[in-house]
């Protein structure tokens, strides 16, 4: 009955210190010329739904330090608004995050770097922007990423529909979502993937080495077939995503 007590109040003060965490925030606030930063609450006769959504985001809990009294709230990610309320109608009044990935590598500096590697995401090049698969504002975000908080390869199937399935075979790596393969951001090999060749398949189909005649990956020798080349080559298990022809993942 005790340890059952001291579980209810560790979870208790859990839930308690998620909900009052507050992280600071070294980098210095945005700045517009002549404007000046507004309280969130004169944002909401406007975004009314956005700002309501915002309060239980990771982001509302950011403060800029030096300047916690100020509530940045928006203008963290926006810049500050009096003049943007004077004229909404004026675009270079407020700042625009998804016309500026700048913005966002203000804070998250590792991802800009991961946006520089060999393959990446086009964000840089302008042709995608961080919002297309984050909500900053969403409540029905993953507080750690800010995407569906339903399944996180929703944000994916928005540009591949065509991975999405569903499939007579599936791929059962597909049930722990698309970042078991890729890293989604940027990538030394090819098709964003975490390893190269079998290695990234290995990962989760351990092989097992009996002696030095055999190899065997699950039941099946694959003595001759790996040397081939990746286990998703031409030669085999080329939808590796899913199929419905074949329960190895094959045409």
């Amino acid at each position: 009955m005790k340890a059952s007590l001291y579980t209810v109040l560790i979870l208790a003060l859990g839930i308690t210190s998620c909900a009052i965490y507050q992280k600071t925030s070294v980098v210095p606030p945005l700045e517009i010329p002549g404007a000046k930063h507004v309280k969130m609450r004169m944002c909401a006769p406007c975004h009314r739904e956005r700002v309501e959504s915002f309060e239980s985001t990771t982001h509302a809990r950011i403060a800029v330090k030096g300047m916690e009294k100020e509530g940045l709230g928006c203008g963290m990610c926006h810049g500050p608004g009096s003049l943007h309320m004077e004229n909404e109608y004026e675009p270079n009044l407020i700042i625009n995050p998804r016309k500026n990935p700048d913005i966002c590598f203000r804070c998250h500096l590792d991802k800009k770097a991961e946006f520089r590697l060999q393959y990446h995401h086009p964000v840089l090049e302008g042709r995608v922007a961080c919002a297309d698969c984050h909500d900053s504002h969403g409540s029905e975000s993953r507080s750690w990423t800010l995407t569906s908080f339903s399944d996180t390869s929703q944000v994916c199937f928005k540009c591949h529909p065509e991975q999405r399935g569903p499939f007579v075979f599936e791929h059962d790596a597909m049930r722990e979502g698309c970042t078991i393969c890729h890293k989604v951001h940027g990538s030394v090999n090819d098709k964003l993937l975490i390893a190269r060749d079998s290695n990234l398949c290995l990962r989760c189909h351990f092989q097992t080495q009996l002696d030095s005649s055999r190899f065997l990956v699950g039941d099946s020798n694959h003595t001759t077939r790996m040397p081939r080349g990746s286990c998703f080559s031409a030669a085999c298990h080329t939808t590796v995503h899913g199929s419905n022809f074949d329960d190895h993942l094959r045409y």
